[in-house]
């Protein structure tokens, strides 16, 4: 039972936040792998694709600490109605900071539809279409 309280943790350094952020991710890659087959995410910008970087690439130290990149499922909380390599793109900045730098498998990154930029409500209906076929099926 929950008692309703947030959670919040603090680190006193970047490799402290990375070492817990990555045990973390894991657990909940294992549990979604083992329940779906698939780990679904949904990233947004600012500093968490660096902090995301920092804390899954680095090698695994064992079997239970690998990223399986090949069965993630990437998503956006909160991308910006530009071009995908456009400076304020949450999709660009992952792209440079985390997807370019992954070896071997590569996740499936779901970007938003750029061919309706210039109509952000088609742009938000074509993504939530996107996010109902992705957890609403089974």
């Amino acid at each position: 039972m929950t008692t309703g309280q947030p959670s919040l943790y603090a680190y006193p350094d970047i490799p402290s936040l990375s070492r817990s952020l990555r045990t973390y991710i894991l657990n909940a890659q294992t549990l979604g792998i083992t329940r779906h087959g698939v780990f679904k995410i949904a990233v947004s910008g600012g500093s968490l694709p660096k902090t995301l970087a920092a804390a899954l690439l680095p090698e695994a130290s064992g079997p239970e600490d690998v990223v399986q990149w090949g069965k993630w499922e990437i998503f956006f909380a909160d991308e910006r109605a530009v071009a995908l390599d456009h400076e304020d793109s949450n999709y660009g900045l992952l792209k440079t900071e985390l997807l370019d730098k992954i070896q071997g498998d590569r996740p499936t990154v779901h970007a938003i539809d750029t061919d309706v930029l210039g109509d952000v409500q088609e742009l938000a209906d074509r993504y939530e279409q996107l996010l109902v076929r992705s957890f609403a099926s089974r």
